[in-house]
């Protein structure tokens, strides 16, 4: 195989995955016959920036990039040649056939790419913010835990109607009775007053 000679974009991949990628995007693009190690450094550097905007971050996402580029590159020989001039007319709808096929196959790898880069970035958005949520679960629990721990309400304090910190019903319980009117007092002063009156015409005859 050819030996990279052009500067590697940098990728989020192990060193294995991303030389192997990158020597494929090589060994699988055609070049133009004839063109000169200048031009052929220049698709070289196109292909990679292609790869560097395509960011695969596993071995997974690598496959399918490099399935993607191969095809891409195909595709534009492919359409390359039927401009080419003096194509029979038999060739040349080969040509745009074999490059129609190859570039519904670039798209369709490349949806694939995006959909597994979408779903790896959800996956981490739920663990970021499984974080704060695990950490607030044990004071949860321990308030639910004090909630359920607070004494319950005396039944006779709740018969009473009253608060249980409350000291009327300890007054209710013991039999104290409410203090008089003042009308209440007074007829009973009268009746007092009379019986005594009563009692001392009795002793004086």
């Amino acid at each position: 195989m050819t030996a990279i000679q052009v500067q590697a974009p940098p990728l989020a991949l192990d060193p294995a995955t991303s030389s192997t990628l990158l020597q494929t995007i090589i060994d699988t693009t055609p070049y133009i016959p004839n063109s000169s190690e200048a031009e052929k450094a220049a698709q070289r550097d196109s292909a990679f920036a292609l790869v560097a905007a395509l960011d695969p971050r596993d071995p997974v996402q690598a496959m399918i990039v490099a399935q993607l580029m191969a095809a891409h590159h195909a595709a534009i020989h492919a359409y390359r040649c039927a401009a080419l001039p003096g194509v029979p007319p038999a060739l040349h709808l080969r040509y745009q056939g074999r490059a129609t096929v190859l570039s519904r196959l670039s798209g369709t790898r490349l949806r694939e790419l995006r959909r597994l880069q979408d779903a790896a970035l959800k996956a981490a958005a739920r663990a970021t913010a499984a974080g704060p949520r695990a950490a607030q679960a044990p004071a949860t629990a321990s308030g639910a835990q004090v909630r359920a721990a607070a004494p319950a309400a005396r039944p006779e304090v709740v018969a009473a109607g009253a608060h249980p910190g409350s000291t009327a019903p300890a007054k209710a319980a013991t039999g104290t009775e409410a203090v008089p009117s003042v009308e209440v007092r007074e007829q009973l002063l009268e009746k007092i007053t009379a019986r005594l009156a009563a009692a001392g015409i009795a002793l004086a005859a």
